[in-house]
């Protein structure tokens, strides 16, 4: 069975879709087979992925207008459930289904012994696309900068987690929160990881990879490509090459 994992931020701007992209590419390189799913209506993934033309898509999927080998494009290193801008139009017609929170589980539950993983790039927001990725999910990555108020965001986030842990999806586990667009040169950035990295609650799940600033990571989704095909020997991409191993020695598969 895949392992499914949540990308999930409700601030925009944090690298939900550079981490959803170039992660799961990484994960291709060391032959794990890699679903990826655009859960956000700016259809960021799916034009980082150089698809320009879609007709089935996620939203199509969830309300059954589309069956899963329609909706799935398959890519030469992984497969990809596309999103499209009138995606937000599907979530109004979603809130009116029973159990909407579990539409994407049952969508998921007969394919995951296609793939190894499954990562979901969510919007920045924690509304009912981001509750069916957590309920489908077992564990969930928090992209952030280490930045003032990056605290807050994570609180509600947490909140939100903790809520569907009880009610909805026993199993789900956070996966790891991620320092993204990292410089170690600023005082206020260490300061930040050294307060997470300590506290009680967190201390484990910080990721040792930090995603440091890069811009062949702005310039490679911008050209419709991962960061392997656009810079290979850039910073970007050995820093989600080893966030891939340390993903892969916390939460592999057996």
């Amino acid at each position: 069975m895949a392992r499914i994992i949540s990308v999930i931020n409700n601030k925009g701007g944090t690298g939900k879709t550079t981490t959803t992209l170039n992660l799961g590419t990484a994960l291709s390189k060391l032959k794990y087979k890699v679903l990826l799913i655009d859960f956000d209506s700016q259809s960021n993934l799916t034009s980082a992925l150089g698809i320009s033309k879609v007709e089935n898509h996620v939203g199509k999927l969830l309300l059954k207008d589309a069956k899963i080998d329609e909706t799935v494009i398959n890519l030469n290193h992984l497969s990809v459930i596309p999103s499209t801008n009138y995606l937000l139009d599907y979530e109004y017609r979603i809130n009116n289904e029973p159990g909407r929170e579990f539409l994407l589980k049952e969508t998921l539950d007969p394919i995951q012994s296609k793939y190894d993983y499954i990562l979901i790039d969510c919007a920045p927001s924690l509304g009912t696309f981001a509750i069916n990725s957590l309920v489908a999910a077992n564990y969930y990555i928090v992209p952030m900068q280490a930045e003032n108020f990056a605290f807050i965001g994570l609180d509600k986030i947490i909140q939100i987690t903790d809520k569907v842990k009880k009610r909805m999806n026993p199993k789900i586990e956070m996966g790891g929160i991620l320092f993204v667009k990292f410089s170690a040169r600023t005082k206020f950035g260490k300061a930040v990881v050294k307060s997470l990295s300590t506290n009680d609650r967190f201390r484990h799940k910080v990721f040792d990879t930090r995603i440091r600033t890069d811009i062949s990571l702005m310039e490679s989704t911008a050209f419709g490509q991962n960061i392997y095909d656009y810079a290979p020997r850039s910073r970007g991409a050995e820093d989600y090459l080893n966030l891939a191993k340390e993903l892969l020695k916390k939460h592999g598969k057996n």
